[in-house]
């Protein structure tokens, strides 16, 4: 591959990066300045047992799906029940916390 001048994935910006001497923006661009000062926001990480009860949620909620079809697959719908009923309150939990999510503006990341 030829290295062209009108690429911009091979703009001289990208060869060449600016010198760390001068003051550089937080778009990395000298001369382009973007709304911040080039710092990222101190907000404290989320807290791992909440990714962990989403993690269980979902996994939840895929267990009991499978499980709920396998079982009635096999011709045992009294053992579809209880994996719908698992399967169900992962997902209003999901549902749910997304809601919550969305109400409060979106909240800290979830999973950093």
């Amino acid at each position: 591959m030829k290295d062209r001048d009108d690429d911009e994935f091979f703009a001289p910006v990208l060869r060449e990066p600016p010198p760390a001497d001068g003051e550089v923006s937080d778009t990395g661009v000298p001369g382009v300045h973007g709304a911040g000062h080039g710092q990222w926001a101190q907000e404290p990480p989320p807290p791992n047992r909440l990714g962990l009860r989403l993690l269980g949620a979902g996994l939840a909620l895929l267990a009991g799906v499978v499980l709920a079809v396998l079982a009635l697959l096999a011709g045992r719908p009294a053992l579809a029940v209880p994996a719908a009923v698992v399967a169900l309150a992962a997902a209003v939990y999901l549902v749910a916390f997304g809601v919550r999510r969305f109400r409060s503006n979106g909240g800290p990341p979830t999973f950093g």
